[in-house]
C-alpha cells in the first residue's frame, strides 16, 4: 500500500505524519500506564502521590500537544496533497491518453477517481492512520505496563494477539476483494448510465427505450448484489475481531478476580488495571472499522493507479523534437487496429499536399475517420509512420500538433455555456472583434442575431438548444478563430438537409483556402471541391488504398470511384411519388 500511496502524496511528508501519530499514541499509552501507580498512590495516600500526578499531567499534555501537531499536518496533506494534487495529477495524465483508451466505463472510472476515490483517500491521513495507531500502539504500551505490575494478566492479553492478527489479515483480504468487486460493478453501472444517456435520441427514435434500459438495469442489479455481498463478507471478520477483544477482556477480568480472591493481587491494582484496560478497548474495537477504511483506501489507490498507469501518447524528450517543414500530411505504409485481431488499416500510404484539399472516399468501415484521427495523433499507429511536413508525429509534441490543426466532426459537441465562450475555446486570447469576424465568415452571425441573448445565449449541454446545422456553423467558426494551417473535416455535411449542406459547403470552401485539408466525403458536392481523391476499400485484413488521383482522372476510368459517382448521381434523381 505504501508504494501506491506515495504515487499520489509526498512520501517524506507521510513518514513525518505517521511518526507524529506513533509518538502521540505512545504518549497516550504511557499516560494510561501511569494511571496505575497514580491510582495506587491515591488509594494508599502515598507520599509519591504528587509526583505521580505531575507525571500523568505532563504525559497527558505532551500527548495532546503532539496529537494536535500531527492532526494539523494530516489535514494539510488531506486537503492539498490528496484533494488538490491527486485530482490535478489524474486530470493532467488523462489529457495525455489516446482517445482509444476512453470508453463509457473508463470515463466513469475517471469520474470516480476524482470524486469518490478522492473522498475515500482524504480521510486516510486525518482519520484512518491516527485511529489505527491508537488502536494498536496504545494497547501494546498498556500490555508492557501490565506485565510490570501483574504478568499473568499481561500473558492473557498477549495470548489474544495471535488470533487478532490472523483475524485482521482475514478481514483485510476479504475487504479488499469485496471493495475491488464493488468498484468494478460500480464503474460498469456508471458506464452503462453514461451510455444510456448518450443513446437517448437513438433509443427514443427507434422506440427501443425498454431494450435500451435492460443493460442498465442488469448493471445496477449487479452493482447492488456486489454491495450486499460486500457488506456480508466485510462484516463477519470485524465481528470476530471484536468478539476476540471482548473475550480476552472477560478472561483478564475473571483471572484478575481470582488472583484478588487468592490474595495474590491487591484490589487497588486490580481496579486500576481493569479501568485502564477498559479505556484501551475503545480504540481497539475501532480497529476493525478503520482497518476496513484502510482497505477501502488501498482499493481507491489501485483505481487511481490504474488510470496513472495507462500508457500516454509520449512526447519526444526535450531537445529531440523535429520541426515540421510545411504542413503536408503523409501516411507511409500505415497499419492500425483499435482491437487486437481486428485491423482497420493495412499498409496504407497516401499524401495530403500542403495547401490542397484531399478527399477520403469509400464505404463505411474503410478507415476514413481513422486516418483523420491518426493525422491528429489521437492514436499511435501499429506499423508505419505518419508525418506532418516530413516530421514523424511521434517526434513532435502533442501540443504542437494540436496547435497547427483544426478539426470539425459530424457530431459537434458544444459546452453548456455561451456562444462567445464556445468560440473562444479555440483561442482564449481572441478579441470580440475576431470572434465577430469568424462568426460572419461561418455565416453564424445571422444565427446569433436570432438568439434571445445574442452572443451571451447559453447553448445547453452538447449544444442541444441549436439545430445540427447551427452547431456545425459554431464548429466552423471555431476553426476560423483558431486559424490553424491544417484542417481535418469528418463528414460534416452528411446529416444535414439540402439548404444547410449548401451553406456549409460554401463556408468550408472559404475556410479551406490556403490550408492543408483532409475531408471525409460522402457527397458529390464535397468531392468535387477536392484537388485529389483517395478511394479506400475495406477488407478483413484492413482497408487499403484502391484508387488515387484528381476527381476528373478517377471519374474517367472504370473503378470504385466511378461506381461511387454513378450511385450518387442516380440517388440524386430519386423522387417521392405522390399518392
Amino acid at each position: 500500500m505504501w508504494k501506491l500511496l506515495t504515487r499520489v502524496v509526498n512520501a517524506a511528508e507521510m513518514r513525518t505524519i505517521i511518526a507524529w501519530f506513533v509518538a502521540s499514541a505512545v504518549l497516550q499509552g504511557l499516560t494510561l500506564a501511569l494511571m496505575i501507580p497514580f491510582l495506587r498512590a491515591l488509594y494508599s495516600r502515598s507520599q509519591f502521590l504528587t509526583a505521580w500526578l505531575i507525571a500523568v499531567v505532563v504525559m497527558a499534555v505532551s500527548a495532546a500537544l503532539v496529537d494536535t501537531i500531527a492532526m494539523h499536518r494530516s489535514y494539510r496533506v488531506s486537503v492539498f496533497e490528496v484533494c488538490d494534487t491527486m485530482i490535478d495529477r489524474v486530470a493532467d495524465h488523462v489529457l495525455t491518453l489516446p482517445l482509444g483508451w476512453f470508453s463509457a466505463e473508463r470515463e466513469a472510472a475517471v469520474v470516480n477517481a476524482t470524486s469518490k476515490e478522492v473522498n475515500t483517500l482524504s480521510h486516510l491521513a486525518s482519520m484512518v492512520i491516527p485511529n489505527l495507531c491508537n488502536a494498536f500502539i496504545v494497547p501494546m504500551v498498556m500490555l508492557g505496563a501490565t506485565a510490570i505490575v501483574e504478568w499473568p494478566l499481561a500473558l492473557i492479553m498477549a495470548a489474544a494477539i495471535v488470533p487478532l492478527v490472523l483475524t485482521w489479515r482475514l478481514m483485510g483480504a476479504a475487504t479488499t476483494r469485496a471493495n475491488e468487486m464493488e468498484d468494478r460493478t460500480s464503474s460498469a453501472a456508471a458506464g452503462r448510465l453514461v451510455e444510456f444517456a448518450r443513446l437517448q435520441p437513438v433509443l427514443r427514435a427507434t422506440g427501443a427505450t425498454k431494450t435500451g434500459w435492460a443493460p442498465v438495469q442488469a448493471a445496477l442489479e449487479a452493482d447492488s448484489a456486489s454491495t450486499l455481498d460486500g457488506l456480508r463478507v466485510k462484516g463477519r471478520p470485524g465481528q470476530y475481531f471484536n468478539l476476540i477483544v471482548n473475550v480476552a477482556f472477560a478472561l483478564v477480568m475473571a483471572v484478575g478476580l481470582a488472583r484478588v480472591s487468592g490474595h495474590r493481587l491487591d484490589v487497588v491494582a486490580y481496579l486500576a488495571i481493569m479501568a485502564v484496560t477498559a479505556r484501551t478497548l475503545l480504540p481497539l474495537t475501532k480497529a476493525a472499522m478503520y482497518g476496513s477504511e484502510a482497505d477501502n483506501a488501498k482499493v481507491a489507490l489501485r483505481a487511481v493507479g490504474d488510470i496513472l498507469d495507462a500508457r500516454p501518447l509520449s512526447d519526444p524528450e526535450p531537445g529531440r523534437e523535429i520541426e515540421p517543414r510545411g504542413t503536408t500530411i503523409a501516411l507511409n505504409d500505415v497499419s492500425f487496429s483499435y482491437d487486437v485481431g481486428r485491423p482497420v488499416l493495412a499498409g496504407v500510404s497516401l499524401s495530403a499536399p500542403q495547401g490542397r484539399v484531399t478527399a477520403l472516399v469509400g464505404p463505411s468501415g474503410a478507415g476514413k475517420s481513422t486516418i483523420l484521427r491518426l493525422a491528429a495523433r489521437f492514436w499511435d499507429v501499429d506499423d508505419g509512420t505518419v508525418t506532418i511536413g516530413g516530421a514523424p508525429v511521434r517526434s513532435m509534441r502533442a501540443s504542437a500538433i494540436m496547435g497547427m490543426t483544426s478539426m470539425v466532426f459530424q457530431d459537434v459537441y458544444l459546452f453548456d455555456t455561451t456562444i462567445r465562450e464556445n468560440l473562444r475555446i479555440a483561442r482564449p486570447e481572441a478579441t470580440d472583434a475576431e470572434l465577430a469576424e469568424a462568426a460572419r465568415r461561418a455565416r453564424l452571425d445571422r444565427v446569433i442575431e436570432a438568439l434571445p441573448h445574442g452572443w451571451d445565449t447559453r447553448v445547453g449541454p452538447g449544444g442541444m438548444s441549436l439545430s445540427g446545422g447551427e452547431r456545425q456553423r459554431v464548429a466552423i467558426a471555431r476553426a476560423f478563430v483558431k486559424d490553424a494551417p491544417i484542417l481535418l473535416l469528418d463528414e460534416i455535411t452528411s446529416a444535414l438537409d439540402g439548404e444547410n449542406e449548401s451553406a456549409i459547403t460554401e463556408v468550408v470552401r472559404e475556410l479551406s483556402e490556403g490550408r492543408t485539408v483532409i475531408v471525409v466525403a460522402h457527397r458529390l458536392s464535397t468531392v468535387r471541391q477536392a484537388d485529389e481523391v483517395v478511394f479506400l476499400e475495406p477488407s478483413q485484413a484492413g482497408a487499403r488504398v484502391a484508387q488515387r488521383g484528381t476527381p476528373q482522372e478517377l471519374a474517367a476510368v472504370p473503378g470504385p470511384f466511378r461506381e461511387f459517382i454513378e450511385a450518387s448521381t442516380a440517388s440524386s434523381r430519386w423522387h417521392i411519388r405522390q399518392g
